[in-house]
């Protein structure tokens, strides 16, 4: 395969992007070099018992595909069905019967695993009933080892908070929850079609410290179509005001899949968006809260969602639902059918829903460790890279090293610090050729269809 020039290799970058539903492009091997997963139940299975003999420990996620409506911002793959009525009820209902046959399939594999975490995510998991909150933790329980440890997060839309529901959540052992605010500007809720009611948010988060779950993070995003830079920091003040446990700053990501785009919009100047970003982390900074991770800041070190955390470990995520992603550390990725139908009509059956992924070893988990902390941080430290993956960075990585050398990264005892951020090197010095034949194959592919 001829090597791409600086130029085309960033061009090839974006092409990814675009591929990539989820709006992220962290992962490696990258989303857009993926390959035809269907049918190749043998192949997950066994990619997942070789991963959990090497690193006995996993984390579980689950994906609510269903919403009220859709907010013009979204990028993830959701099914509106109204906050009431038989639409949601009949929703909820298969949704159950299908999740627990998915669930059934990987349950052997995990027999002897204890899940160090659970994460429920959407969609809108606060759209269940108290009642169908209880079958979906019955139904968990009763194919997974959820010990009493396990860290369980749960998305919550602000206008969902009641007693019954906050009682439910406690008595099925959820101890962290991210409040999705997004916005509390009245004109911007309304140009993204976002139902939500102003006070919710502080709302909720009072009634959750009422009943007992202190662990809160309340999401915002920044760039969202008709916010301005002021709209954003009173969005962000107003939240730093309530003391959340955790704060989560997020950018608008104008994929191919938002209602925004779809209808002609465009995005905003991305550098601009970074910096006021990157202002909102100041004053999060100035008001006493930490550095989690590239998109949050905590009021303590351990104030996060252990699950996403810190991805370049040795930590692997089993997904469960519509569009859910696994991580099988050293052996796999997978994603699972995005649309709600295809996915119901397998999971039933008994059969796995997953629609695209990639098996890996050893190296691809380090080259997806290094490139995550040289995104994040702008550094590696040498010595946690060693008990990661057992293997020296600077042994492993020789060529790349001395790459990145040239352009000024420079090491010392303990790490390799790059002088600035430089996205589109690490990833060009990092991916392998065949990660990138597969991508652009996948890109000729895309084109055609």
């Amino acid at each position: 395969m001829p090597e791409l020039n600086e130029a085309a290799f960033d061009a090839f970058l974006a092409a990814l992007r675009r591929l990539d539903y989820t709006g992220y492009a962290e992962q490696y091997p990258p989303f857009g070099s993926w390959e035809d997963f269907t049918g190749r139940q043998a192949d997950i299975l066994a990619a997942w018992r070789k991963s959990l003999a090497r690193v006995r420990e996993a984390g579980l996620f689950v994906n609510i595909p269903f919403c009220r409506s859709r907010c013009r911002f979204c990028f993830l793959p959701v099914t509106p069905i109204g906050s009431s009525g038989p639409k949601r009820e009949r929703s909820f209902a298969q949704y159950l019967e299908a999740l627990d046959g998915e669930a059934a399939v990987f349950s052997p594999v995990f027999k002897k695993i204890g899940m160090s975490t659970l994460y429920i995510g959407g969609g809108t998991p606060s759209l269940m009933t108290p009642a169908e909150t209880e079958k979906f933790f019955a139904l968990l329980r009763g194919r997974f080892n959820i010990p009493p440890g396990c860290q369980v997060v749960l998305e919550l839309h602000p206008d969902d908070v009641t007693e019954e529901k906050l009682s439910a959540y406690r008595a099925c052992g959820v101890n962290r929850v991210c409040i999705g605010a997004q916005s509390l500007d009245e004109g911007v809720l309304t140009k993204n079609a976002r139902r939500q009611g102003l006070g919710r948010v502080a709302a909720a988060h009072a009634a959750l410290k009422a009943h007992g779950i202190s662990g809160v993070n309340i999401d915002l995003i920044c760039g969202l179509p008709g916010q301005g830079k002021a709209s954003f920091l009173k969005d962000l003040r107003a939240v730093m005001e309530l003391r959340p446990d955790q704060v989560h700053l997020n950018t608008f990501i104008n994929t191919p899949y938002t209602l925004h785009a779809l209808t002609g919009g465009r995005a905003g100047d991305e550098r601009a968006v970074e910096a006021l970003r990157s202002e909102g982390f100041r004053l999060l900074a100035k008001a006493g809260y930490h550095k989690i991770d590239s998109d949050s800041m905590g009021l303590t070190t351990g104030s996060c969602n252990r699950q996403t955390a810190d991805l370049s470990g040795r930590r692997s995520v089993l997904g469960l639902g519509p569009g859910a992603v696994s991580r099988a550390f050293g052996a796999a990725r997978c994603l699972n059918r995005t649309d709600w139908e295809g996915y119901r009509e397998l999971a039933a059956k008994g059969g796995l829903p997953v629609v695209k992924g990639v098996l890996c070893g050893p190296r691809d988990e380090m080259i997806y460790s290094a490139i995550t902390r040289l995104t994040d941080d702008l550094s590696v430290n040498l010595a946690e890279f060693r008990r990661t993956h057992g293997r020296s960075f600077r042994e492993v990585f020789a060529a790349e090293a001395a790459a990145l050398g040239r352009a000024g990264a420079r090491f010392s005892e303990g790490g390799l610090k790059l002088p600035r951020n430089l996205w589109g090197l690490v990833r060009r010095v990092f991916y392998r050729p065949e990660v990138i034949a597969r991508g652009l194959a996948n890109l000729r592919s895309a084109r055609k269809g």
